[in-house]
């Protein structure tokens, strides 16, 4: 028997998802599933110490290549089975492997709903930063723990930025949202969700739709964006996808670049250069020893059980500077000219660093954004030009027209 709704929560750590599952179960009945605990399980089996943050997540990325990478689903859903029944409502923390939501909606479709719970690095240093500081450790050892967490370029590690990227709703937890208006919110979701509270779409997540809809005739082979920009009475003036210029062909359909992603290419290129001329690993010393990417790992690092991203020392930026790619953001601005002054834009990431400076001189007074992990240069950006900043909070993707068809007349 297949359970009557599956709430799946993923995020950063600190974020709240953990306080929301516990919160779904003590006031909707939803049983709790912990993705972590078939990994505790496995590592007591074999471990008599107790698991740090970054051994559960390389045990964690183990499980996953050893298997597939929705095997930590599979197991505790399959612990919570009696009777070959599962529970009627499930709610499910820790999703943090795009596998682990594959599996989930190629067996449960559309009961299953992927929440992401959002909050800055301030919020969740100020929430958890304490278990850190006990046990000696520092801010830095919370944001190396996050960069592992959040690391899309490994298909079987932490892809918490994808998990969030495919959600059906998020909701802000940022700083300035208390406990209570917190858990307020998480239920009128719930409820909306399960169809005990049906309402009408409001209009950010009507844009944000069309946003998301412009994203799907992007071919990029690492994320497809979307953007749209609406004037200050709420209408679309223009959308746009990220895509390489017209005339040319997409990176996956161009035989020049062996039809790979160009940033790729650029990576690989430096890192075979760096191992050509002998260079040292910037955290082991170890002469690095080039194997092609992505991910571009330390061998020496990765023998140690350490999980060294070479890119963050030599792209920061993750080679977007290298894109060939017409930015969604950017393509959307070209399309609506002068109309995008005083207007708003809806995208489905966060602007980078490039885009923050077209989007300042188009005139755009403010910017929705849906990623969870903004470039803080391209922030910082948008700031000095006096663009506001705001989270899109509300249901999106493909169940928004499950969701909201329920208040069409019989």
């Amino acid at each position: 028997m297949l359970p009557e709704a599956i709430i799946g929560l993923t995020g950063a750590f600190g974020g709240g998802c953990t306080t929301a599952a516990k919160h779904l179960r003590d006031k909707r009945g939803f049983v709790l599933l912990r993705l972590s605990d078939p990994i505790k399980t496995n590592w007591a089996e074999t471990h008599k110490e107790v698991p740090t943050r970054p051994d559960l997540q390389r045990l964690g990325d183990e499980l996953r290549q050893k298997n597939h990478p929705g095997i930590l689903v599979e197991l505790a859903l399959k612990a919570a089975e009696k009777g070959g029944k599962l529970p009627d409502k499930l709610v499910i923390d820790g999703i943090r492997n795009i596998g682990e939501v594959d599996y989930l909606r190629d067996v449960h479709g559309y009961r299953f709903t992927l929440v992401a719970v959002l909050a800055d690095v301030d919020a969740r240093w100020d929430r958890i930063g304490s278990d850190y500081t006990d046990k000696g450790l520092a801010r830095s050892d919370f944001l190396a723990d996050d960069l592992r967490d959040r690391n899309e370029e490994t298909e079987y590690g932490q892809q918490v930025e994808l998990c969030v990227d495919r959600a059906d709703i998020l909701i802000d937890n940022s700083t300035d949202v208390s406990l209570s208006r917190f858990k307020t919110k998480l239920l009128d979701f719930v409820d909306l969700i399960t169809g005990k509270k049906p309402r009408s779409a409001k209009q950010a997540e009507i844009l944000m739709n069309i946003a998301f809809s412009a994203s799907h005739s992007s071919k990029c082979k690492k994320r497809h964006v979307g953007a749209v920009i609406a004037d200050p009475t709420g209408q679309v003036v223009s959308a746009g996808y990220n895509e390489n210029p017209l005339g040319t062909h997409p990176c996956v359909e161009e035989p020049e670049y062996e039809n790979q992603c160009f940033r790729d290419i650029i990576r690989n290129n430096h890192f075979r250069l760096l191992a050509e001329k002998e260079a040292r690993c910037p955290v082991c010393g170890e002469k690095l020893v080039f194997e092609k990417g992505p991910p571009w790992k330390c061998k020496s690092c990765a023998e140690k059980q350490e999980k060294t991203n070479l890119e963050r020392f030599s792209f920061p930026d993750r080679a977007l500077n290298w894109c060939t790619a017409v930015h969604a953001e950017v393509w959307a601005i070209l399309a609506a000219g002068e109309r995008a002054r005083k207007g708003s834009l809806y995208t489905t990431t966060f602007p980078c660093s490039q885009c923050a400076e077209k989007i300042v001189q188009s005139g755009i007074v403010k910017v929705v954004f849906t990623e969870s992990y903004p470039d803080l240069y391209g922030a910082n950006r948008l700031k000095l030009g006096r663009v506001e900043l705001e989270q899109f909070e509300g249901v999106r993707s493909s169940s928004f027209e499950r969701i909201f068809a329920r208040t069409k007349p019989d």
